[in-house]
């Protein structure tokens, strides 16, 4: 069986300010301590807001712009949470 992923492309250059759902796989989502951790780690940024947080069963959806996917990595990273993709949902846009 195969497993397609719908995904958009994501623009380094695209410096405007418009929240796109960013998706972040992390490992080990499985664990409750890393769900405690990933969920702990989010509440406690100063740059989110609860409505732009959802949470998976392998991730975290996050409406974000894309100038923030480098500082989500870095946050995530300083809390030994492992990232294994990054991809913008699909939206296809009529």
């Amino acid at each position: 069986m195969n497993k397609t992923l719908l995904i958009n492309r994501i623009n380094p250059n695209d410096l405007s300010k418009q929240k796109k759902k960013i998706f972040f796989l992390i490992g080990d989502m499985n664990l409750t301590q890393v769900e405690d951790k990933l969920i702990e780690t989010l509440k406690d940024s100063d740059f989110l807001e609860i409505d732009d947080i959802v949470y998976k069963y392998n991730g975290v959806e996050l409406s974000i712009d894309i100038q923030m996917i480098p500082v989500i990595v870095k946050l995530l990273s300083a809390k030994d949470l492992n990232i294994y993709s990054i991809h913008e949902i699909y939206d296809p846009e009529f």
